[in-house]
């Protein structure tokens, strides 16, 4: 898959003020994606063949975070590009979820934690980090 665009989706889950982020491990295995472990991270993953854009966030956040989302909407898009690699992120805010949180996939993300949009870690995923920086901006909650 040399030179070639695939498809990443990057899902903020709402909850007021705070949204969900998941540390990804230290020892994480490259997946193929941007590869940025020990940051913290929106759920997401990459879209599957014949999967719409909602189809993905969902199924990506419910295999990461055991949590269910509805009222979704598409945010915006970002090329995120590496050395080797080049993704269009499609950024899904989720407005409304329900279920336990529970970490599904150890080897990835090692811990889920709300967080307030004010009070955010330093070392985020930079994928989030620009999705984050845009909704602020448009929401001037800088």
């Amino acid at each position: 898959m040399e030179n070639c665009v695939r498809v990443g989706i990057g899902v903020m889950i709402k909850d007021g003020n705070k949204i969900l982020l998941g540390h990804r491990s230290v020892n994480r295995k490259d997946t193929g994606g941007i590869f940025e472990p020990d940051t913290w991270t929106f759920p997401g993953g990459k879209q599957e063949f014949a999967e719409t854009i909602f189809e993905g966030a969902i199924r990506e956040v419910k295999e990461e975070t055991n949590l269910d989302i509805d009222e979704l909407e598409v945010f915006s898009a970002s090329d995120d590009i590496q050395t080797s690699k080049h993704f269009v992120t499609i950024q899904v805010i989720a407005n409304k979820h329900s279920g336990e949180l529970k970490v599904m996939e150890p080897t990835k993300e090692d811990e889920w934690k709300w967080f307030d949009l004010n009070n955010l870690p330093k070392n985020i995923y930079s994928p989030t980090k620009q999705f984050i920086e845009k909704y602020k901006e448009k929401f001037n909650t800088i």
